[in-house]
């Protein structure tokens, strides 16, 4: 009974299935005894969800109104959409983006900025170019619009980008497709922990700009973790500056998360922000995205977004959480610096990781082997095509100690 051009509707999602898994295994075996690496949320030594403090003091105070009403708009309150801007942009961005149009759009967390984005300049039919390694859902979205998917190899055999193959992939779809969109998860990669250098990024923007000679170039550029990434003020800055001055057939859209950025999963707050040399194609951004929140979640948490702006708005405040968040930046770091150190010394290949909640293991063909006998061993983690990710958002130090060694012997087994 489904409509016809729907194709297959089953969904098989991993990460859940094998936390739970994880979860059970601790209730049999002691939670001690079991290492849970696939919770993609942050928590703490004690193996508790972080819910940053400053959060959590600004929610408490808001009125029942702002908790339970509707939003003003289903594009998002506006000291919100200014917050996200501030928040992501820095105060002076108004100075900074001087001459360019901006705009912001209110979503149910990071995924619906990107589903919103897909939607409206994936033309049906089309391909996507996404990361050979990258967060799954990406796929799910583009099999909406009944989308195909071609994967840019993320990196060359010096472990950097590969800007050879991106470019060639570009190319190839710029010279069939009217839009190319184009995803790219930076910093903080998920899976990899992987962040692009701004060489890589000036290189990139060569290729799109080369591009958009041949079609209209959408660049949705997810930086869901970019408060756990350790760029300076002034390095953020230079980051953006890549994005400035384009030809206004190229739209840069920057897909913002609440639940990374406040440690607030469950509220479903985010943002689409849309970035262009050309007023007209800002508008159009504003109008069709406008069209789509109507009509697919119509209205978003009214008090996520109200926390948000209390927040950001208030200097203090806003001086107060990035303070809690530079703590547990700062424990991520340990975390997986230990990981790391033991991985070097043990031989276990690591794919390139400079931040954020995440790192990789290459296994290949041996995947499906490593999964069981990683899982018989107690140690839960989520499986990909050719890799296992490890959280080290969630992984306490004590239980990261040692594993690089327990998974380099386990990978050495499934190899036998």
């Amino acid at each position: 009974m489904l409509a016809k051009d729907l194709g297959e509707r089953k969904l098989i999602d991993k990460v859940f299935s094998t936390a739970k898994k994880a979860r059970e295994a601790m209730v049999t075996f002691g939670e001690e005894n079991v290492v849970n690496a696939t919770i993609g949320s942050l928590y703490d030594e004690n193996g508790k969800l972080v819910v940053l403090n400053t959060a959590m003091e600004v929610f408490r105070e808001l009125p029942a109104e702002e908790l339970a009403g509707y939003a003003s708009s289903f594009t998002g309150a506006p000291e919100y959409n200014e917050s996200v801007k501030i928040s992501l942009f820095g105060r002076d961005y108004k100075n900074f983006f001087n001459g360019h149009h901006l705009e912001v759009i209110a979503t149910p967390g990071g995924t619906g900025a990107i589903s919103n984005s897909i939607k409206n300049y994936l033309n049906y039919g089309d391909t996507i170019l996404l990361p050979k390694w990258l967060w799954s859902p990406y796929i799910l979205m583009a099999k909406e619009k009944n989308g195909s998917c071609d994967f840019y190899t993320l990196f060359n055999r010096e472990n950097k980008f590969d800007l050879k193959d991106f470019e060639m992939r570009v190319e190839k779809l710029a010279n069939k497709q009217d839009n190319v969109v184009i995803i790219i998860n930076d910093p903080c990669q998920n899976p990899t922990g992987y962040r692009l250098s701004i060489e890589e990024w000036k290189e990139i923007r060569k290729i799109l700009i080369s591009a958009s000679k041949l079609a209209n170039i959408i660049l949705i550029l997810d930086v869901a973790y970019i408060d756990f990434d350790d760029r300076n003020n002034e390095e953020k800055k230079e980051y953006f500056e890549i994005f400035k001055n384009l030809p206004e057939n190229i739209l840069t859209i920057f897909t913002f998360s609440l639940s990374k950025s406040l440690t607030c999963y469950g509220m479903r707050v985010g943002a689409q922000v849309a970035l262009s040399t050309s007023k007209k194609v800002i508008e159009e951004f504003y109008d069709a995205n406008s069209f789509s929140c109507r009509s697919t979640w119509s209205n978003i948490s009214r008090g996520g977004m109200k926390m948000f702006s209390n927040i950001i708005l208030d200097e203090k405040k806003s001086a107060q959480l990035e303070k809690e968040r530079e703590f547990y930046r700062n424990l991520i770091k340990e975390r997986a610096d230990i990981f790391l150190t033991e991985a070097k010394e043990c031989n276990l290949e690591v794919l390139p990781y400079v931040s954020g909640f995440f790192l990789t293991i290459p296994t290949g063909e041996y995947t499906p082997k490593v999964e069981e006998l990683l899982e018989k061993n107690h140690i839960y983690t989520v499986v990909l095509d050719e890799g296992i990710r490890i959280a080290v958002c969630s992984v306490t130090k004590k239980k990261i100690s040692g594993l690089a060694k327990r998974i380099k012997s386990i990978i050495d087994e499934a190899k036998k």
